[in-house]
């Protein structure tokens, strides 16, 4: 979750929704001068980001791995 303290260098721009679909998409603009706080922010989201991306994996990893039928089972020939 990205928060904008009171005391913070980052300044909520704007912001706005658009939807396509069953899918809506949010864009938020964030302004700043100060370097160090543009790139906390950017290493957040990008925490975000890879947090999101494993999880899709992991779906897919599992979805891939679905018996197509019952093993065999365990002492027989």
């Amino acid at each position: 979750m990205i928060y904008l303290a009171d005391d913070s260098k980052l300044i909520l721009k704007s912001y706005s929704a658009t939807t396509k679909g069953p899918r809506s998409t949010i864009r938020i603009e964030i302004e700043t001068e100060d370097t160090y706080e543009l790139g906390f922010l950017l290493r957040e989201l990008r925490q975000v980001q890879d947090q999101q991306r494993s999880k899709g994996q992991a779906v897919k990893a599992a979805k891939g791995r679905r018996l197509l039928a019952l093993p065999k089972p365990e002492g027989r020939p």
